[in-house]
């Protein structure tokens, strides 16, 4: 019975051993995607598990319904990854028109309509309205008076606003260089209007402002904004939220703007479809900034999963379990074999001791006493 369970042991030990060798470089692979999750590293490991096939299948599907734009990202994203595209995808592809009139025609169209946008067209138009600060100045009024006489608010179209009208000046005093920002806002702005933005996010955001108004500042710059004294705005308008609640929403618009500069309004649009909360924002714009052109089609082949681990935490648990075994099994093999190791030097060197001496002689003051 003794000799079995030696051998049931030695065998679980050796399995664990060989089962956490093959594992183990998973477990450091899922540490350096969990240790750079932000930044990312949950989209580059995802995309190393896509087949290669499917990227022409889906550049084939995107050219069939006239989707030119997501077409050439996800060659783009083939050609980051090493992966070779069809020849006759990528004729198509440099077939196709640099510039669509019909579809900027009908983008804009789109703006002036009902503030909506699909393209860069479209957003352009949205932006320039913005840029005017008559659409801002509305909504600070609108949501401002509210708050003053403790109607319902809506705080993230008041932050907003106050956020817009400080970039609008900002943007023009330095030649453009806050424009992205300024794209960021416009984008929450007409986003929020049409209800496409996370409720997560906009829960977040909301919270935070809500919690930081300065009821003074707000019905100083509400009295200017009515009586079209712009120019006066400036002071109370930087006072009316605290310094981290204006910042929920100045993070959020930078960050797509981020996005919006690397992928595009489609990339931007995607992004608030697929991100939940603030956090996932982040992510997204830090996946852009790593992928550029290459991440809308990026977004298109991993979806959610681009943003977060999901399902990925169930394996990267099995793995970690696995690595612990493997520590534990060969922790208790390399102890088995240095008692062994041990025991064999005892005997050896008994054996030794014992064997010289009975052949070296015996010293006469040892046979005298």
């Amino acid at each position: 019975m003794f000799y079995i369970l030696r051998a049931i042991w030695r065998s679980v030990t050796l399995t664990l051993f060989l089962v956490g060798l093959v594992l183990t470089p998973h477990v450091i692979e899922v540490a350096r995607v969990l240790q750079h999750a932000g930044e990312g590293a949950i989209a580059e490991y995802r995309l190393r598990m896509i087949p290669p096939e499917r990227y022409d299948s889906e550049i084939s599907a995107a050219l069939d319904v006239g989707d030119g734009d997501m077409a050439r990202s996800i060659a783009t994203l083939a050609g980051e990854q090493r992966i070779a595209v069809s020849p006759q995808l990528v004729a198509r592809i440099a077939a196709l028109p640099a510039v669509d009139l019909g579809n900027v025609l009908q983008q804009g169209w789109k703006c002036v309509a009902n503030g909506d946008f699909d393209s860069e067209a479209g957003f352009a138009c949205v932006v320039a309205t913005d840029l005017t600060g008559i659409g801002d100045a509305r909504d600070l009024i609108g949501e401002g008076g509210n708050y003053l006489s403790g109607r319902p608010v809506n705080y993230v179209t008041l932050g907003i606003a106050s956020a817009g009208l400080a970039l609008t000046a900002g943007t023009v005093a330095s030649l453009g260089a806050a424009m992205p920002v300024r794209a960021g806002v416009s984008f929450l702005k007409s986003m929020n209007k049409l209800g496409k933005l996370p409720p997560k996010l906009v829960g977040e955001v909301g919270l935070a402002l809500s919690r930081s108004v300065d009821k003074v500042a707000l019905a100083e710059t509400v009295n200017l904004a009515r009586e079209f004294r712009v120019g006066e705005m400036g002071a109370p308008l930087s006072r009316i939220f605290r310094t981290r609640g204006l910042a929920a929403v100045t993070d959020v618009a930078t960050d797509f703007g981020t996005i919006g500069k690397a992928g595009g309004v489609r990339a931007m649009k995607l992004s608030a479809e697929t991100a939940r909360d603030l956090g996932e924002v982040k992510v997204a714009a830090k996946t852009a900034e790593k992928y550029k052109g290459g991440y809308l089609g990026a977004i298109k082949l991993i979806g959610r999963g681009a943003l977060r681990l999901g399902d990925l935490l169930l394996s990267f648990i099995g793995w970690f379990i696995a690595a612990a075994l493997w520590i534990i099994g060969t922790a208790m093999f390399l102890m088995k074999t240095a008692r062994r190791v041990a025991r064999l030097l005892y005997v050896t060197l008994r054996w030794s001791v014992g064997t010289l001496w009975r052949v070296l002689p015996v010293p006469a003051w040892a046979s005298a006493a």
